[in-house]
C-alpha cells in the first residue's frame, strides 16, 4: 500500500495528471467537432503540459503550503528533463503558427510564475486574476492549437468554443479555490474571497448554464456534441457542490482534475450510441 500511494502521489506531482487532463481537453475539441486527431499535437501538449506546469510549480517550491509537491523533487527534476527533450522532439514536427501560438501561451506561462513584472511580481500574485490567466492558457492550447488549420469551421463556432471553455475552466478552478481559501492572502482576492463559498458555487453553475447555453449557436458540431457538454456540465456542477475548505487532499488535485477525462468518455460513448 505504501508504495502504490508513493507512486500515486508522484504521478500527480510530477504533473502526469495535469497533462492527460490538457490533452483530454483538446481530444474534446477534435471529437466535438469531428476532426481528426493530430497525435503529434497530442505528444506535443503533453510534454508541454508537464515540462511548464512543474515549471510553474517548483520554481518556488520553497513557498509553497502543500508540502507533498516538494516530496521526490530531484525524480520530478529528472523526470521534467526528459520530457523537455520529448518536447523538443515534437516540436520539430509543429508549423509555425503552432508555435508562435504556444510560444504566447508560454510566454504567459512564464509570466504566471516568474516574477519579471514592475514590483518583482508575477501573474499568480496579482489580485483577481489567477484563475483567468489560467483558464486563457488552457483555452488557447486546448481549443485554439487543435482548431488553428480547419478553415471549414466557421468563424463563430471557433469564438463560441474559445468562450465556453474559458467559462469551463473558470469553474473547474473553483474547487481549487475553495480548497486554497484557508491559505491565500486576502490580497489576491479570489472568488471565493470575494463572494464566499455558496455564492462562489452559484457562480459556477451560472457559467456552466451560460457555457451549455452557447452550444445552441453551433453549426459545425457534431450532434452529439450538446447533450455530451450538458453531461459533462451536471458532472462539474455535482463536483463544485461538493468542494469544501477542509476537503480530501486528492478531491480537487486528482478527481476534479479528472473531469476532462470523463468528457472524452462522454462523448465516445455518445458517438458510438448516435
Amino acid at each position: 500500500m505504501k508504495s502504490l500511494k508513493y507512486l500515486f502521489n508522484l504521478y500527480l506531482n510530477s504533473s502526469i495528471h495535469t497533462g492527460i487532463a490538457v490533452v483530454c481537453f483538446t481530444l474534446v475539441t477534435f471529437l466535438e467537432f469531428g476532426i481528426a486527431v493530430d497525435q503529434n499535437l497530442l505528444w506535443f501538449i503533453f510534454f508541454g503540459t508537464v515540462t511548464s506546469y512543474n515549471f510553474v510549480k517548483y520554481a518556488s517550491v520553497a513557498g509553497l503550503h502543500h508540502s507533498s509537491l516538494a516530496e521526490n523533487l530531484k525524480i520530478i527534476q529528472v523526470f521534467s528533463f526528459f520530457c523537455f527533450i520529448a518536447l523538443l522532439w515534437y516540436t520539430l514536427k509543429q508549423d509555425y503558427k503552432t508555435l508562435f501560438v504556444s510560444t504566447i501561451l508560454g510566454m504567459l506561462t512564464l509570466l504566471y510564475a516568474t516574477p519579471v513584472l514592475k514590483g518583482h511580481q508575477n501573474l499568480r500574485n496579482i489580485a483577481g486574476i489567477k484563475v483567468f490567466v489560467i483558464a486563457i492558457t488552457a483555452t488557447g492550447t486546448g481549443v485554439l492549437l487543435p482548431l488553428l488549420h480547419h478553415y471549414e469551421i466557421s468563424l463563430q463556432d471557433k469564438i463560441i468554443a474559445i468562450i465556453q471553455r474559458i467559462l469551463i475552466h473558470v469553474v473547474l478552478m473553483l474547487p481549487f479555490e475553495i480548497r486554497d481559501l484557508r491559505y491565500d492572502h486576502a490580497s489576491l482576492k479570489t472568488i471565493p474571497q470575494l463572494l464566499g463559498v455558496k455564492n462562489t458555487k452559484i457562480f459556477g453553475g451560472v457559467l456552466l448554464f451560460l457555457a451549455v447555453g452557447l452550444e445552441l449557436f453551433k453549426t459545425n458540431a457534431v450532434e452529439h456534441s450538446l447533450p455530451g457538454l450538458a453531461i459533462f456540465a451536471v458532472l462539474v456542477i455535482l463536483m463544485l457542490l461538493a468542494s469544501r475548505t477542509k476537503q480530501n487532499k486528492f478531491y480537487s488535485s486528482f478527481w476534479v482534475e479528472a473531469a476532462p477525462i470523463f468528457w472524452v468518455l462522454i462523448l465516445v460513448i455518445l458517438g458510438e450510441i448516435f
